[in-house]
């Protein structure tokens, strides 16, 4: 989707902007994870051990942000940007564009952002230089990927909402309205494709719940389940797109 029907965000208040991120659980967010259970069946893996390896690997990050906070919250951003670039399909330029969603908060919303901190990792955040030095230089990586102007105009777009938006907004834009929608593209999730991508979600939403003890607070506690199944998501996504080329368009939910 066009950044530019992001742009309404600019208005949401803090309240609306946290609940459009929590929504994410049930609309879109988990749902495009969850269906890792297709590619599974499409890639011609056995269930029962791909399931237990996927939660074999969600427990990894996991213990990593129960154990070392400050080092799973480091470990969530790289991943993050990682998958979300390489889902992007723009080459270096889509991980510029992962890089300014995941890191323009801390660069220019550090007050706006502390309360959830404190509970996800004790308060700890990146300062201000260290989240502008990889923007720069995914910036200069980007320069050389000759991405055509649309993009770059496009990705403009893109840091003018994530400069002016409540970060709650501009993380739950891109999550919902590009990451999971271009995911739910490259897997093709149709008819009753979504009844086992339903039942997945509402494992990973008992996984939040069983976290929110641990965090006392909702969206730390769903951010801590979303990292733990970025793991084995990424990985299956990376098997996905590695197959052969997909039909040029894959049919997606309202379009």
């Amino acid at each position: 989707m066009p950044s530019l029907y992001l742009l309404p965000l600019i208005l949401l208040p803090e309240g609306w902007a946290l609940a459009l991120l929590l929504l994410s659980a049930l609309v879109l967010g988990l749902p495009h994870g969850a269906a890792d259970l297709l590619v599974a069946r499409r890639l011609g893996w056995p269930l029962l051990p791909f399931v237990g390896l996927y939660l074999l690997l969600a427990l990894l990050p996991l213990a990593l942000l129960l154990l070392y906070p400050p080092a799973g919250l480091l470990a969530f951003l790289l991943l993050a940007l990682l998958h979300w670039g390489r889902v992007e399909g723009k080459g270096p330029l889509g991980y510029l564009r992962a890089g300014i969603v995941l890191l323009f908060p801390f660069l220019l919303h550090g007050e706006r952002i502390a309360p959830f901190l404190q509970a996800f990792v004790g308060g700890f955040a990146l300062p201000p230089w260290a989240a502008l030095f990889p923007l720069a230089g995914l910036f200069l990586w980007a320069l050389r990927g000759g991405a055509p102007p649309r993009l770059w105009g496009d990705t403009a777009l893109l840091a003018l909402v994530a400069a002016l938006a409540h970060p709650y907004a501009a993380l739950a834009g891109y999550f919902l309205l590009q990451h999971s929608l271009d995911s739910l593209r490259l897997v093709g999730v149709r008819g009753r494709d979504w009844l086992p991508v339903y039942g997945a979600t509402f494992g990973a939403i008992l996984l939040a719940l069983a976290l929110y003890p641990a965090f006392r607070d909702p969206l730390a506690a769903y951010m801590a389940a979303v990292f733990a199944l970025t793991l084995p998501h990424a990985l299956m996504m990376e098997a996905w797109l590695r197959r052969l080329p997909p039909p040029a368009r894959w049919p997606v939910p309202g379009r």
